[in-house]
This record gives structure tokens, C-alpha cells and sequence, in this order.
């Protein structure tokens, strides 16, 4: 019994040690990670006034009267068709992991207005502003009535553009709108206007909105409160279509998307970070396990080096998250610092126990990695390599209890 303690008393003191120091040094890590990420995200109300913020485009709204009525007032009228092509580019800011997903956007609609009437009306029609004053950014702003430009009846206020003109008996206007625009996250098509009181809905008549978006580095995401879309085509080189198309609905329901970013992976390399010691205890006795027939000075020397490494994968994934896309990130990082472990345990401990090492980066630094940075999988993940590794040590238990038992003597004959 004094042998084994002898055997593994500096082993697993070199152990604890190790993870005391990994605990520590991921700490600080980790800390400043998210103090970085959180100073990077807090300057987004800064980029918001250099490139500009969301755009949301309001739907346009009409108004008419009679053109010989007593009153002025004028009662809403329906628009009778809407067709909408956005495109948005996506260009990516970066600060160390944090995105802001900008993107340069082309708007232009298509509107029709009837006169319900047989007689000449006086019409509104007011199409507000995509995003507030103090970051709005148009160029290319027009609008039409007809195919022309009517600046004499058209007026621009800090909020929206308004026309007010006579539409003849029977007929329709057709209105065009259109310009271009720097957003930054989100780009949305408010459906309903927005009251002093809750979003009221209104009738929506053979509404079209085809959006086109290049350059995202990831799928698109649809926020609380918006209609799906009716088609969605992914080309192969990755530029996404989507269409929202509807004859008739009533809805307070908006259209709108969300660009993907960073800032859930930044969150989830934190978690992962944090947790690190844990699969760091797991993964240091599973390497003493590995290396049990070596004296217990070669086991601790062996383990620093190992928990060297180990600790090494964390800054180095994450610093090259921040110059490549992340799966091909933690997959560099991965298959550098275990390729390194590898070849350290093949050079001095032979290749039985060089496929135990491989085993152990696996188990408990490849496959938590994948688990975390994959977070809508990462319990189904850690549930089957937990599999795995009860099955590796059920067998290892096996063949101990095997070796343990006395063999059988033969029954002499009498």
C-alpha cells in the first residue's frame, strides 16, 4: 500500500496544482475576455453615429377627401398594392471578437393608390424615414408620382416625406420610392404605424417584399414579433433571398431580420472558458491513467507539459476567432495543440500511449469545445462523450478486475 501512495502522491499533487494554476491563469482570461467584449459592445451606440443604426421602413400611409368637400379633414384610404425589393451588402466591423454587421441598403417600393371614388379627390400620401434624425443617412432619395418628380406638391420634414395632390376620378397613382442607406443589425418593414398608444393593426392588400442579402458570414435570424417569410432560396454562394408575399391580411405583425454576429460566441467562449477547470480535473487523471507504468517523477513532468498545452488551446482559439470564422477557428486550434500533445507522448512515451492522449483531447478538450461553441447542441454533445468515456472506463475496469482475480486451480483427480 505505501507503494501506490508513493506512486501517486506527487502525481496527483502535480494535478491539483496544475489546476489550481490553469483555474487561476483561465480566470484572468476570462475576465478580461468579457470586459473586452462587454467595452466593445458598449461602444455600439458609437459606430451607430459613424456608420449609421437600424433601418426599419415604415409602410407608407394615404389619406384623401373629396376635391370640392367643405371639410379639409381627409379620411384614410387603403394603398392597393405594395412592391418592395431591398437589398441589403453586409460589410462586417470588427473589434477583437465582436462584430457589428453594417451593411449598405437599396430600398425601393412600389405603391398604388385608387380613388374610390368617379370624381377628382385631394389625396396625402406620407412615407416616413427608416431610421432617427441623428443617425439617418439617405442618398439617392426620390420620389415619384406617375413616373415624376412633383416638388412643388412634395414636402420633406425631419420624419417622413409627404405629397398632397389631386388624383383624377376612377384613377390610380402609382408612387415610387427609393433610396440607399447605411444600417447597422437589423433591417425591418414596419407594416403598422406606431401610436402614442399599443401598435395598431391595418389592412395590408397585395403586399410583395422581396429582400436580398449578401455577405453574411451566417444564417440570418427573424426578431420577436415579424411574419415569416414566404420563401427563402439560399444560393450557392451563400446570398440569401427571401420573400414576403401576401393577396390580403390584417396584421400588426412587421417583417424584419437580424444579422448574425458574434456576440453569442463571445458569450459562449466565456462560458467555456470558466468551465475549463473542470474538464481540465477529468482530462489531467485521465493522463496519469495513461501514462500508470511510468515512475511518478515522469508522470508529473509529463502532466505540466500536457496541462501546458492544454491551457495554451483557450487564447490561442479565441484570438483566431477574431481573424477567422470560428469553426475553423476552434478546429486550428484544436488539431494544433493536440497535434502537439500527441507528438510529445509518441516521442517519449511510445504509441500505445500516444492513442491514450489522443483519446483524452478528445474527450475533454475537443469535444467540450464543440459543445459550448455550439450552444442549441451542447447537451446532446457532452451526453454522448460522456457515453464514450463510460465506456472506455467500464472497459479499463474489466480488464483491471480480470488481472485482480485469482486464477482458477485445477481440481486434482482423485
Amino acid at each position: 500500500m505505501s507503494d501506490i501512495y508513493k506512486k501517486w502522491t506527487l502525481p496527483l499533487a502535480t494535478a491539483l496544482t496544475c489546476a489550481v494554476g490553469l483555474f487561476a491563469g483561465l480566470w484572468l482570461f476570462g475576465d478580461r475576455l468579457v470586459s473586452r467584449t462587454g467595452q466593445a459592445a458598449s461602444r455600439a451606440g458609437e459606430v451607430e453615429q459613424i456608420w449609421g443604426g437600424p433601418l426599419v421602413q415604415p409602410q407608407p400611409e394615404a389619406s384623401w377627401r373629396r376635391a370640392d368637400a367643405a371639410t379639409p379633414e381627409l379620411t384614410p384610404a387603403e394603398i392597393t398594392a405594395s412592391q418592395v425589393q431591398v437589398e441589403l451588402d453586409v460589410e462586417y466591423r470588427r473589434r477583437g471578437i465582436t462584430e457589428y454587421p453594417g451593411y449598405r441598403a437599396h430600398v425601393a417600393g412600389n405603391y398604388q393608390v385608387a380613388n374610390p371614388v368617379s370624381e377628382p379627390i385631394h389625396a396625402a400620401f406620407s412615407v416616413g424615414l427608416p431610421s432617427a434624425r441623428t443617425s439617418l443617412m439617405l442618398t439617392d432619395l426620390s420620389l415619384t408620382i406617375d413616373g415624376k418628380e412633383d416638388p412643388t406638391h412634395t414636402e420633406y420634414t425631419p420624419d417622413r416625406i409627404i405629397w398632397t395632390g389631386r388624383i383624377g376620378g376612377s384613377q390610380t397613382a402609382n408612387f415610387a420610392l427609393s433610396y440607399r442607406a447605411r444600417g447597422l443589425g437589423r433591417f425591418g418593414y414596419a407594416l403598422a404605424p406606431k401610436t402614442t398608444a399599443e401598435k395598431e393593426a391595418r389592412p395590408i392588400s397585395h403586399f410583395e417584399l422581396a429582400m436580398v442579402v449578401r455577405g453574411a458570414h451566417d444564417e440570418v435570424d427573424f426578431p420577436l414579433g415579424s411574419m415569416a417569410p414566404t420563401l427563402i432560396d439560399v444560393a450557392p454562394d451563400g446570398t440569401r433571398r427571401m420573400v414576403w408575399s401576401v393577396d390580403r391580411m390584417l396584421s400588426a405583425f412587421d417583417v424584419g431580420l437580424v444579422l448574425p454576429d458574434k456576440a453569442g460566441l463571445a458569450s459562449a467562449l466565456g462560458r467555456l472558458v470558466y468551465n475549463a477547470p473542470w474538464f481540465y480535473l477529468l482530462y489531467a487523471f485521465s493522463v496519469l491513467w495513461v501514462m500508470g507504468a511510468r515512475t511518478a517523477r515522469e508522470k508529473s513532468l509529463h502532466l505540466i507539459g500536457f496541462s501546458g498545452a492544454y491551457f495554451l488551446y483557450f487564447p490561442l482559439a479565441t484570438y483566431l476567432v477574431a481573424y477567422l470564422p470560428w469553426p475553423v477557428a476552434a478546429a486550428i486550434g484544436t488539431v494544433a495543440i493536440s497535434g502537439l500533445a500527441i507528438a510529445h507522448a509518441f516521442r517519449f512515451l511510445g504509441a500505445g500511449a500516444a492513442m491514450g492522449i489522443a483519446a483524452c483531447q478528445g474527450l475533454f478538450l475537443a469535444v467540450p469545445a464543440a459543445a459550448y461553441l455550439i450552444p442549441a447542441h451542447t447537451g446532446i454533445i457532452l451526453v454522448l462523450a460522456g457515453f464514450v468515456a463510460m465506456a472506455l472506463a467500464l472497459r479499463q475496469v474489466g480488464t483491471l478486475a480480470e488481472r485482480s482475480t485469482p486464477a482458477m486451480q485445477p481440481v486434482a483427480s482423485s
